[in-house]
């Protein structure tokens, strides 16, 4: 029970009672020790509360409070903030397109062209990259896929995308491991580098089968990459795996397309593809 709860309860069962009540009846009855109580009375009268205490009868609540005091009143409920989703669907947003399915939220799409709207001085101004995808949340605004899985994750907790913070080791580290590491080593295939054993040294993914083989093991023989539940960490590994196979740019190991076997058929996902397809359909 919260402080705020126990305060508005407090005044409710002195009004009930017009002679004095001693302090441990009034404990009992509001299920409090006679310590909390005391804290609670010190309380009210902090903001204002006139709770009187006659001596050798107990507590009596002046009959010109009104229930709830203005200090006690609970707040008014906000607004949800607006969630604007900036994309295209030939990028990197099909990651968080499909966290923000999985999310069950409301949002906005925003649908940005490479060489126009994406470098237009309004886009600019949030993203200075230029680039898709970003996300706009009231007045944060968060760019890089992994970031912004991570920030939903943590900013909508009961969809359950991120594991208690006891247990997000695993999370963090291959949430991160594909942003860096995997997706510097697979850039450098893409366009034809391939550092030589000095230049390995240093670069932060050192030498890209030594990733690959790292993601491997990783996800052998687990259904979920960071613990027994399905999180943000898996949208985004199994984002770059899926794509990585399909194009090319991934071998297709077996303990690869047992993960993403997994994980490709989910309901979230499936309409994020159908976006997609839609969106370069000839009747688009």
């Amino acid at each position: 029970m919260s402080r705020m709860t126990r305060l508005q309860d407090l005044i409710r069962e002195l009004r009930h009672h017009t002679d004095p009540i001693g302090g441990p009846e009034l404990a009992e009855r509001l299920g409090i020790t006679l310590r909390t109580l005391y804290q609670d009375v010190a309380a009210l009268r902090a903001v204002g509360v006139e709770v009187v205490n006659a001596p050798g009868q107990g507590y009596v609540l002046s009959p010109d409070v009104v229930l709830p005091p203005a200090a006690l009143a609970e707040p008014a409920p906000r607004e949800p903030a607006e969630l604007i989703f900036f994309t295209n669907p030939l990028s990197r947003g099909g990651i968080v397109h499909w966290m923000l399915e999985e999310l069950g939220v409301s949002y906005r799409t925003v649908v940005l062209e490479y060489g126009t709207t994406m470098k237009s001085p309004d886009y600019l101004a949030l993203n200075p990259m230029g680039k898709v995808p970003a996300i706009r949340h009231g007045d944060a605004v968060i760019t890089e896929a992994a970031a912004i899985c991570a920030y939903l994750a943590d900013v909508f907790p009961t969809a359950g995308l991120a594991p208690p913070p006891a247990d997000r080791a695993d999370y963090y580290r291959w949430l991160f491991f594909a942003a860096g590491p995997l997706e510097a080593a697979l850039g450098l295939g893409l366009l034809g580098v391939h550092p030589t054993p000095e230049q390995q040294v240093q670069l932060g993914c050192g030498d890209v089968w030594a990733v690959l083989d790292a993601l491997s093991g990783a996800v052998a023989g687990r259904r979920y990459i960071a613990g027994d539940s399905f999180s943000a960490a898996d949208v985004y590994v199994g984002s770059h795996l899926g794509w990585g196979m399909h194009f090319g740019t991934i071998p297709r190991r077996p303990e690869f397309e047992a993960y993403w076997a997994g994980l490709r058929d989910r309901p979230a996902r499936a309409r994020c593809e159908a976006f997609v397809e839609q969106a370069f359909s000839p009747l688009a």
